[in-house]
């Protein structure tokens, strides 16, 4: 997956549903510019969707028709699978496009002890659409020792 720690910076963007790929890509290129760095993909589940899902009175309104349906984990799980796919396919172009290698994972915003590892130094750089501020993560994202920018 990602180097070990030696010299090397690391970079990792933070992805959810509602990110704005290209202005986040762009802030990550514009840090890989000035010196060597591992570039991490990290997509952010986000844990409340699958528990508004499992409460029986969710509904899912339909785009098209406007009609309703029961709205399941089975059917939240298969919208977040579509949903990561298409992210992590955008992420691939933007990688392939700026020449940079490509490393994408997939984290609960529950697995603080592994944003901690990726995160470790302070000439490490977080960069997060601005969304996370309110969400349950930033508070964790705030006691960490690397850079943080939010776009």
């Amino acid at each position: 997956m990602t180097s070990k720690r030696a010299d090397v910076r690391r970079i990792m963007l933070a992805l959810s549903d509602a990110s704005s790929l290209p202005d986040l890509w762009r802030a990550a290129t514009e840090h890989l510019a000035d010196q060597e760095a591992e570039l991490v993909t990290v997509f952010f589940n986000d844990d409340r969707w699958r528990r508004a899902a499992s409460l029986p009175f969710t509904r899912e309104i339909l785009r098209i028709s406007g009609g309703s349906t029961e709205f399941t984990r089975t059917r939240a799980e298969k919208l977040d699978r579509e949903i990561i796919a298409a992210v992590q396919r955008r992420s691939q172009q933007f990688a392939t496009e700026a020449k940079v290698r490509f490393v994408f994972e997939i984290l609960s915003e529950q697995e603080i002890i592994k944003i901690h590892e990726l995160l470790s130094s302070e000439s490490d750089i977080l960069i997060a659409p601005i969304s996370f501020q309110g969400r349950p993560i930033y508070n964790e994202i705030a006691r960490l020792k690397c850079q943080i920018r939010f776009v």
